[in-house]
């Protein structure tokens, strides 16, 4: 016969203090802490009281319910230590406590400092979130939750998983830690511990953090929208619901554009120590600092900083832009080029313009005779057609050292050349028009009065210093890519 909830309370006192011995005290309390909230029987079908081992307890089965303070309490039995404060429930158990709810198929209750621990299919819910683990400590006081293994937690479109983490339920925060994996819209974060905040979609990687996302989202080209972008790094924020990142820490980007079939169209490496990414509609920025290093397939640059504009629009060509500073350099084909700031743009993936403001200079290397040309100016603009190079201008104070080639392949001389502005026209790559405009000052000389060395003012030759794949992306992070990229069914160019 079930015991209703107005008979259990009023046999509270009596059953409890009983079973506790001639010391104690009514309405559940012990001599040893009289301060104890009183711990209420609403429900149970059965109640009686025995010994585990040398402790006396009290045994309630059936559909138990009890209340204690805010703190309330579901199983399928009961046992309640009458000398200590322990209480152990099992079988359907659920404490319910200022909104959250902690399920589990056992909790061993500290009834004086309201804590458990639950084991056994543990699932912490709010009516928002709910995490999953195999075993948890609860504090109800606190409303912290420390799961101590192989945590889920799922948040709408959002789930984290790791070893090991805590939830602060007031606070909608998670601590997680040990291989933690964050999933949510468009992008994957790995790190050896991630913060998170739910109302805010902020969350905060540290460790071997890896990051993926996936397309541009909505109004961006068919083509963008099959972009991926890696990040590597030590530190990471990521505000997914205002599209900011910021890695720290040896940051690397890796961003490769695929078409339909899965292969790899266009390759993006940068490499800094701080990379900061913006994502607004069709725009992604990004922007880079200290030690920058940049590498595709037919670009590569190195900066004190840079700032990378990427626009996808649905129905037009993809849009890129790239501004170097503080002492760049960059190399196209043959090409090395430096200044005080450079910028690079591309559409639909293919180089068309290169501008260089402030103390331009342009050095080529002739491969075939071993010399270098060279071109400075304050100004540099050189223009491109499908990757390949049409023209470049130098203006003002523009000055140029072209050497000359003969039949067999050996030098035939070399000028020397000035003016407001010096113009270079090319058709496949070689060199069709060579013109000085406005104060020409032009120095013929023949091979055996080449002076050694010769060079113009502000001349630096160093293509050691020119980013490859195979330095950008370290052993140990092209493996982590490489396996992730395969599991994905994604590709190289063949």
């Amino acid at each position: 016969m079930r015991l209703h909830w107005i008979l259990a309370t009023i046999a509270t006192a009596a059953l409890w203090g009983a079973a506790g011995g001639a010391g104690a005290r009514a309405q559940g309390l012990t001599p040893r802490d009289s301060t104890e909230k009183q711990v209420q029987i609403l429900n149970t079908d059965r109640l009686s009281r025995g010994n585990v081992g040398d402790d006396p307890v009290q045994i309630l089965e059936g559909h138990v319910r009890l209340v204690q303070d805010s703190t309330r309490l579901w199983a399928n039995r009961v046992i309640r230590y009458l000398e200590r404060d322990r209480v152990v429930l099992t079988g359907r158990v659920m404490i319910v406590e200022r909104g959250d709810s902690l399920r589990a198929d056992s909790i061993v209750y500290n009834t004086r400092i309201k804590e458990g621990r639950a084991t056994g299919n543990v699932w912490l819910t709010d009516g928002d979130v709910d995490v999953y683990a195999p075993s948890a400590w609860y504090y109800a006081n606190e409303k912290r939750t420390v799961f101590d293994r192989d945590v889920r937690l799922v948040d709408s479109l959002t789930v984290l998983r790791s070893k090991g983490g805590e939830y602060f339920s007031d606070e909608k925060r998670a601590e997680f830690y040990h291989d933690v994996v964050l999933d949510e819209d468009r992008t994957h974060l790995e790190a050896d511990s991630v913060t998170y905040f739910r109302e805010t979609e902020i969350s905060i990687g540290r460790g071997r953090v890896f990051v993926q996302r996936i397309g541009g989202g909505e109004g961006v080209s068919e083509s963008d929208s099959l972009s991926q972008s890696y990040l590597f790094g030590d530190y990471a924020f990521n505000d997914n619901r205002n599209g900011i990142s910021n890695i720290v820490g040896d940051a690397l980007l890796a961003q490769f554009r695929r078409d339909s079939t899965g292969v790899d169209t266009d390759t993006l490496l940068m490499r800094a120590t701080r990379l900061d990414v913006f994502r607004k509609d069709s725009l992604q920025r990004l922007i880079a600092v200290d030690s920058v290093r940049v590498w595709q397939r037919k670009f590569a640059a190195v900066a004190d900083s840079s700032v990378y504009d990427r626009i996808a629009l649905e129905g037009r060509p993809l849009r890129e832009s790239n501004r170097f500073y503080e002492e760049p350099m960059a190399w196209y084909q043959f090409y090395q080029i430096t200044g005080d700031s450079l910028r690079a743009t591309a559409t639909a993936g293919s180089i068309d313009s290169l501008l260089v403001r402030g103390n331009a200079f342009a050095a080529q290397e002739d491969t075939t005779i071993e010399r270098i040309h060279q071109l400075r100016g304050e100004n540099l603009m050189g223009l491109f057609r499908e990757d390949s190079l049409q023209s470049l201008r130098v203006w003002p104070q523009a000055e140029a050292i072209y050497y000359r080639s003969n039949d067999t392949g050996g030098v035939d001389g070399a000028v020397r050349a000035s003016g407001d502005t010096i113009l270079l026209q090319f058709a496949n790559n070689e060199l069709k028009l060579f013109k000085a405009l406005s104060g020409t000052q032009n120095v013929m000389y023949p091979v055996a009065l080449i002076p050694s060395p010769f060079e113009l003012q502000g001349f630096r030759w160093q293509p050691e210093r020119r980013p490859a794949m195979e330095r950008l992306l370290d052993p140990e992070r092209k493996t982590r890519l490489d396996a992730f990229r395969a599991a994905a069914g994604e590709r190289d160019e063949p």
